[in-house]
């Protein structure tokens, strides 16, 4: 997702250790460099700040439920382009695949690059424009949208047609519009040994993936498609990513841990560099967990702090275009699980509401100073954000998620904000 944190989850995102835009500080060094070329300013470490209370906002827009999808389901995913071109995906009737599109009028469903009723599950969308939008699934693999179908474009790892059967090597399959699966040619779109975290799109060429391998010796991955194939550059020792936001090819973030404690990498066009994240205090560990990528000088970080053996803690950081800092106290009541920018500095928070009523926090908002939140639909029992989309012009916000704790009973959902 272009700009963005993508999606989603669970939401959750993603290199080698080369020389940096400032070194990576010695043991016992303080922090002394913060980014991608924008001098060496140094770490702020703010003092813990104490929990905020989020206030209603009774003069805000409701959110307002306008899809919701057959029992056993869950969306996972949203991107939107503009008020009358947003596009979802996730899964329905216990493991469907469910990819969705929203015309400004109604939502229609798009046929997925897989027979309907494989058991695929299209975990992210991503993309860098609405001309170059992607679609992941959980195994790793990767299809492009066309503007009539999903022409494959493989993955790490093993190789398997546009259609889901065996193909030959190559990278032109491509998935009819209809119900079918068209007549394109096999391509490698395998990887049946990764699990995706993570993916970001920078552009036509330039594409990103993380997670990890599957089996008894799994690892973390990283992998990078170039326009002619895929590779998997390095990633440091110890380091896993879990997050991925891109707004160029010279502009990528990677957020994760390494060593048990929070990780971010950035990306400038040839080698990944190591950037400080503030220390959290009273912490003994951190890992990130989700990356919102805005502008070069706008980027949001949440992540989870280990306090003790019983207690986490949830962080906010901010990227003010030389160093991360922390943002303030998280929502009391909220725990968070995806971030999209308000387009005013500020960002939208979405999450599990605990001990706040049902959904009543669910969605949250923070400009800067203070948390606030407004009415949600109601109509769902539990709800869970799993990614939030906000139109370029503004004009249209979009949640989409499900309702976990009901296993079968969970229904795939999107709300939106106008």
């Amino acid at each position: 997702m272009s700009g963005r944190l993508v999606t989603i989850v669970t939401l959750v995102a993603l290199l080698a250790a080369c020389g940096t835009a400032g070194r990576s500080p010695s043991a016992g060094e303080t922090p002394g460099t913060a980014g991608p070329g924008r001098g060496s300013p140094g770490v702020t470490t703010a003092p813990r700040a104490p929990v905020a209370s989020p206030s209603p906002d009774p003069s805000a827009p409701p959110w307002t439920q306008t899809e919701v999808s057959e029992w056993g389901g869950s969306m996972t995913s949203a991107l939107a382009f503009a008020a009358d071109d947003v596009w979802a995906a996730g899964t329905v009737d216990e493991g469907e695949t469910l990819i969705t599109h929203w015309d400004g009028r109604a939502w229609r469903e798009v046929a997925p690059p897989v027979r309907r009723r494989e058991e695929v599950f299209f975990r992210l969308l991503a993309a860098s424009s609405r001309d170059d939008l992607w679609v992941f699934s959980d195994d790793g693999r990767a299809w492009r949208w066309t503007g009539t179908g999903w022409a494959a474009r493989g993955g790490l790892g093993g190789t398997t047609g546009a259609d889901g059967t065996s193909g030959t090597a190559g990278t032109n399959g491509t998935a009819g519009p209809d119900r079918t699966n068209g007549t394109g040619t096999g391509g490698t779109a395998g990887s049946g040994g990764l699990r995706l975290r993570a993916a970001a799109v920078a552009g036509p060429r330039d594409v990103w993936t993380a997670g990890t391998t599957r089996g008894d010796l799994a690892r973390p991955f990283l992998g990078r498609w170039d326009g002619s194939g895929w590779s998997e550059p390095p990633l440091p020792p110890g380091a896993e990513v879990n997050d991925l936001g891109a707004l160029s090819p010279r502009d990528v973030w990677a957020v994760g841990r390494s060593g048990g404690q929070a990780m971010i990498m950035h990306w400038a066009g040839e080698r990944w560099d190591p950037v400080p994240a503030p220390p959290v205090p009273g912490a003994r560990g951190a890992v990130l967990d989700r990356v919102l990528a805005v502008s070069p000088d706008e980027a949001w970080a949440l992540g989870t702090a280990e306090v003790s053996d019983q207690e986490r803690r949830q962080f906010l950081l901010r990227w003010d275009g030389s160093r991360w800092s922390e943002a303030g106290p998280l929502p009391q009541g909220t725990r968070l699980t995806a971030v999209e920018s308000d387009g005013h500095g500020g960002i939208w928070a979405g999450g599990e509401s605990r001990g706040a009523g049902d959904g009543e926090r669910t969605i949250l908002h923070f400009d800067g100073a203070g948390w606030t939140y407004g009415r949600t639909p109601g109509t769902q029992s539990g709800p869970v954000v799993n990614d939030l989309a906000r139109s370029p012009d503004g004009d249209l916000v979009v949640a989409v998620g499900g309702n976990p704790d009901y296993d079968e009973d969970s229904e795939a959902w999107v709300w939106t904000r106008r």
